[in-house]
């Protein structure tokens, strides 16, 4: 059996169990189950980061601390919001925990780096590059897919988000599966030489062409067709070109992190796929983005 074919077969195994977890929370079809699923893959991401981190180069401590809490914080507050519990302004725990978390947990990540530099003897140099690497690891992807728990409480905020997962991780599977089959063959020059090599412009093409195809036939199914039929297909196709580009800068994000870190997966709990981290890191990226847009939106009308 040759390399590519045992990736694609580990590939499409890892696929299908993820299917059958996301087909398990749906048959649930409960606010906590999504959630439960959402803070899950946020743990098991953390828990990657503390790996992948070297002994000395962050606060692995705090990093693992804080990417394990937060999510949970995060659902607590969506569903207090959700069911009122005498809340004077429900609305500002969606946006006061994500504010608040990234802000004590920046805030402590300085005060244990300065406690280092005067009492350990840390150098400047080593305090801030720490420092940057802890507030990094909270933020991508954990912090940015926490968002994803702002969509659980209603069905139409579900289905968007499934939509949004489902289109960002098609942008990931056809480009590899284009790649695989017509990569380097018209276009020798790699679409991303350096951060992640085996990426091709013809899987970029191939995917941003079967993916835009894939969503707008989801689209009917699991968005309102109201919406759909008034939106018309060059509302769509202005919408879901920057988004593939959003999810594919995602993707490669995770790959710099990973370069960066010298590390080859981020763990090894999906054959073919990597770890927790290689699954929602796009998604991070889509999520947060849409999501902000959504508040800007909101907040201007």
């Amino acid at each position: 059996m040759s390399p590519k074919l045992k990736t694609f077969l580990e590939r499409g195994l890892s696929t299908i169990i993820l299917l059958a977890i996301l087909g398990g929370a749906l048959w649930l079809n409960t606010p906590i189950a999504y959630g439960i699923l959402i803070c899950l893959l946020c743990n098991l991401t953390t828990w990657e980061w503390f790996n992948m981190l070297k002994r000395g180069s962050a606060n692995r401590w705090l990093v693992l601390i804080g990417g394990i809490i937060y999510p949970w914080l995060q659902l607590a507050a969506v569903r207090c919001a959700a069911e009122g519990y005498g809340l004077p302004h429900p609305d500002l725990s969606f946006i006061g925990v994500p504010l608040f978390g990234l802000v004590l947990f920046s805030v402590t990540a300085f005060i244990c780096e300065l406690f280092c530099m005067d009492y350990r003897g840390k150098t400047a140099k080593d305090a801030l590059s720490s420092v940057c690497r802890t507030v990094l690891a909270f933020i991508y992807p954990v912090w940015l897919f926490s968002f994803a728990l702002w969509y659980i409480n209603d069905q139409d905020s579900v289905n968007l988000l499934l939509w949004l997962i489902l289109f960002t991780k098609m942008s990931d599977i056809w480009a590899y599966v284009s790649g695989v089959l017509l990569g380097g063959r018209f276009i020798t020059r790699r679409f991303s030489p350096v951060v992640s090599p085996k990426k091709t412009w013809e899987g970029i093409i191939g995917s941003v062409i079967i993916t835009l195809v894939c969503g707008a036939l989801l689209a009917p199914v699991l968005l309102d067709e109201a919406v759909c039929t008034a939106a018309g297909i060059d509302c769509y196709v202005a919408v879901a070109i920057p988004l593939f580009f959003l999810a594919v800068a995602g993707d490669l994000a995770g790959s710099l992190i990973k370069r960066g870190l010298a590390v080859k997966d981020s763990g090894s709990l999906l054959p073919g796929i990597g770890g927790i981290f290689d699954l929602i890191d796009s998604p991070a990226f889509t999520i947060s983005i849409i999501t902000a847009l959504g508040i800007l939106g909101n907040a201007f009308l």
